[in-house]
């Protein structure tokens, strides 16, 4: 058991440290090789389709293919990452909203509206904060993979505030704002 701890907490330690840049990174290397995939064999299906039997022009089309794939892939999956973050804030808001709305409060928390207005402002806050949505996220799981190693929750404590602090100076330092931000 003691070699799962120290990967773990190596696991956790990367991930408290480094974790939007990990998350960032991973999604264009998983966007490329899914696009990059799907690119390849669609070359290969053209090249079939077209009866080509030269293997130089079959590896081209082939490989034009990958290389377009991999492009498109890497801009789908971050469009699809960015949209799922808002999605899941405007369903957080929602649930929030319900909650409001249930809870007796009076004047414009008992509306029908409510949970409709606060899944708008989930969205939004979701669709601003995005970036500090994955520190955060990533800060969080990599505390608790401490936690797991470990066995002790002070250690998750101070994972968590030691990984967001980290995290926030590393973001803000490499300007990695800029680097982040949509160029739609």
């Amino acid at each position: 058991m003691g070699d799962m701890n120290l990967l773990l907490g190596l696991l956790g330690a990367g991930l408290c440290l480094f974790g939007f840049t990990l998350y960032m990174g991973g999604l264009k290397v998983i966007g490329m090789f899914l696009g990059g995939s799907v690119g390849l064999l669609v070359g290969v299906i053209i090249s079939f389709i077209a009866r080509l039997d030269n293997r130089t022009t079959v590896l081209i089309i082939a490989l034009a293919g990958f290389l377009i794939g991999a492009a498109l892939g890497w801009r789908f999956l971050r469009a699809l990452n960015r949209f799922l973050i808002i999605l899941i804030g405007a369903g957080m808001g929602y649930v929030l909203g319900k909650l409001l709305a249930g809870s007796g409060l009076g004047g414009a928390w008992n509306q029908p509206w409510t949970p409709f207005a606060m899944a708008l402002a989930g969205g939004v806050a979701a669709a601003l904060l995005y970036r500090y949505i994955i520190i955060i996220a990533t800060t969080a799981l990599g505390s608790y993979l401490l936690l797991q190693a470990t066995g002790r929750p002070w250690v998750m404590v101070v994972a968590f505030v030691v990984g967001l602090a980290v995290q926030a100076g590393l973001f803000h330092r490499l300007g990695l704002r800029r680097r982040t931000r949509p160029r739609d």
